[in-house]
């Protein structure tokens, strides 16, 4: 996210010479914009997006402080997914969009080393953004249907993974629960771990395990009870807790307690 205390951006004839010709997709985080080019005028409202051309003039204006996040494609790979890409410039993209949201909580997979720490990861997650990217502006049907198969698939994934993390003391936490955040069906919720070669409840009690094996090696909880630090972590029966963590770790949740003594 970049934010900007208000202005103006000119992209001028002289600029033009560097040669960039790349498409650019917005999204209007917070705050508004005002974008002309190509003779088109849009607004772009908090939560909205709109596609711009690096090799044409432009003027935008941001009246007061906001949030941006601009992704910058290749046109050539751009124009292969979307029929008419010269006619999707400065056109409104609603915040009505989902596919939008999804864009915006994927970049956060930048922020992960363990996900994106080799150049053939990084490739991987950007052919995904473009997929997104392909989906917003309007894929072609063959196109968006790859997409939906592989950044779709990628960038839900991750959402889900994002949303169970935060619930993780929720005990109650299912596939049903996702499902009603995220906007889809639990079976899609289900065949998104399919494809990983898990399932919803295995990933969610592993995460729960390592939620406490960390607890346990960190000093601020050295004075709550293991119990407390299970339940903490949404398990809800100790005797199953207990069994999974020495099958997942070898050791008692007492032993690892001991050990960081």
């Amino acid at each position: 996210m970049r934010f900007s205390a208000g202005g103006a951006a000119h992209r001028t004839p002289q600029l033009l010479s560097d040669g960039n010709c790349d498409v650019v997709l917005s999204i209007q985080e917070a705050g508004g914009r005002v974008v002309s080019q190509l003779g088109r005028e849009v607004t772009v409202p908090e939560g909205g997006g709109v596609l711009t051309s690096n090799a044409d003039c432009s003027f935008m204006l941001t009246p007061e402080a906001g949030g941006l996040v601009s992704i910058s494609a290749p046109r050539t790979l751009m124009t292969a997914m979307v029929p008419g890409l010269e006619d999707t410039f400065v056109r409104p993209i609603p915040s009505t969009m989902g596919v939008l949201q999804l864009v915006l909580r994927y970049l956060d997979v930048f922020e992960d080393d363990r996900v994106v720490g080799t150049p053939e990861a990084r490739l991987t997650v950007a052919t995904h953004i473009h997929d997104l990217c392909a989906l917003c502006i309007g894929a072609s049907r063959d196109a968006a249907e790859v997409a939906r198969n592989r950044g779709v698939r990628a960038a839900r994934l991750h959402a889900v993974k994002a949303d169970i993390a935060r619930l993780l003391d929720d005990a109650t936490l299912s596939a049903a629960t996702l499902a009603t955040r995220q906007g889809v069906t639990p079976r899609y919720i289900h065949k998104l771990f399919e494809s990983e070669g898990t399932t919803v409840s295995k990933f969610v009690l592993g995460q729960r395990l390592v939620r406490v094996h960390r607890m346990l090696n960190d000093v601020r909880y050295a004075g709550l009870t293991i119990g407390t630090l299970a339940y903490r972590a949404g398990f809800g029966d100790l005797s199953t807790f207990n069994r999974e963590f020495r099958r997942r770790f070898g050791v008692t949740p007492s032993d690892v307690r001991a050990a960081r003594r």
